[in-house]
């Protein structure tokens, strides 16, 4: 079993890399974002946002990468 070092609440992420794919303008009614790890890692982390209007259709893909930093 793995020991955590430090205190879970200490820990901050902050962002390597951010990249967004605008596929449709939505300009009425609501924009849906559902977000899934891609890769949760002990020092980075990868997550998929895929948003999508009221009528179902996709409007922007995103991706962020993340670096888990221990605390200071």
């Amino acid at each position: 079993m793995w020991a955590q070092p430090w205190n879970t609440w200490a820990i901050r992420a902050v962002g390597l890399d951010i990249n967004a794919n605008h596929l449709k303008g939505a300009t009425i009614g609501w924009v849906t974002g559902i977000t899934r790890p891609v890769h949760i890692g002990r020092t980075t982390q990868v997550w998929q946002i895929d948003m999508t209007n009221d009528a179902g259709e996709m409007t922007c893909v995103s991706r962020i990468t993340m670096a888990v930093l221990a605390p200071r």
